[in-house]
């Protein structure tokens, strides 16, 4: 792993943009960085999303839909909002607790975009036939979710893409402008990966929000679903307690979980409405 370094401290000072420039013009020359957005990429055809659940694929907003509501109601074993970041860590080495923590953080990253917009530009690099997206792993989803095309950087190795090659100046006025949070990259030798703090403990806090709001039981299903998905539900009438899910739910219709928030009361769709601890 190549060593990281600082380049806005927690205080928002600017560091090291002498030794930031000189790895980014030598990295450039290999990597060709350039302004990508999201629709663009897609027209490309380099975006991958295909993903799977309990043996099943599908598309990927639909996999973590899928674990969203058949794993919240089950992770009472979660740990507490002060515990440490090494316990954590260590719950969310077990595979389904994973992609229900990330389920849980697309739901965030779809708010955030939502309420006032993503915190950093996505990256991506593009060595095969489709990118890979690092850091922005699961920014991506979201903006898939969300149809909001925000642009990403990606270093195209191959320069397969039309688009021009952007200069320091242009890629550095991206992330310089920090002054709640540290800054730092990673230099790679076809790349420059720039990672923007998170805060984890308001995605510790929105997995903790799931859990409860199911009430330690399955949604229950008034209505009709895809047979696939019969098992995740309690079949019933829905009285306003846990999640309940009104009318005819598809397959499709997982993808809708991403964006679930504690803070809504519903989500309505044409052929369902989730509630939320609510009932008209």
């Amino acid at each position: 792993m190549p060593d990281m370094y600082h380049v806005i401290n927690d205080k928002g000072i600017i560091e090291n943009e002498d030794r930031l420039k000189e790895d980014f013009e030598r990295i450039a020359k290999i990597g060709h960085p350039k302004i990508v957005s999201f629709n663009e990429a897609d027209e490309q055809f380099i975006i991958s999303n295909q993903g799977s659940w309990r043996n099943t694929g599908c598309s990927i907003l639909e996999s973590y839909g899928w674990a969203w509501l058949d794993r919240a109601w089950q992770t009472s074993d979660m740990p507490e909002l002060e515990d440490t970041h090494a316990k954590w860590n260590e719950w969310n080495s077990i595979p389904d607790n994973n992609t229900f923590f990330h389920a849980c953080k697309i739901q965030w990253l779809v708010h955030c975009i939502q309420t006032e917009g993503l915190y950093s530009v996505p990256q991506a690099i593009l060595k095969t036939s489709k990118w890979y997206t690092h850091p922005g792993q699961f920014r991506v989803h979201a903006i898939e979710y969300t149809e909001c095309n925000e642009d990403f950087v990606v270093w195209d190795i191959n320069e397969r893409l039309t688009q021009p090659e952007i200069n320091f100046d242009q890629w550095w006025e991206l992330y310089n402008h920090y002054t709640d949070k540290s800054v730092f990259v990673v230099p790679f030798e076809d790349k420059l990966e720039v990672h923007v703090g998170e805060e984890r403990e308001e995605l510790y806090h929105k997995c903790l929000e799931s859990y409860n709001v199911f009430k330690g039981t399955k949604p229950i299903l008034e209505g009709t679903c895809d047979e696939k998905l019969s098992d995740l539900f309690e079949h019933g009438t829905y009285e306003g307690h846990g999640i309940g899910i009104v009318g005819d739910f598809k397959f499709k219709d997982l993808k809708h979980m991403m964006s679930f928030d504690s803070s809504k009361q519903s989500i309505e769709k044409n052929n369902f409405v989730l509630y939320n601890n609510y009932h008209k």
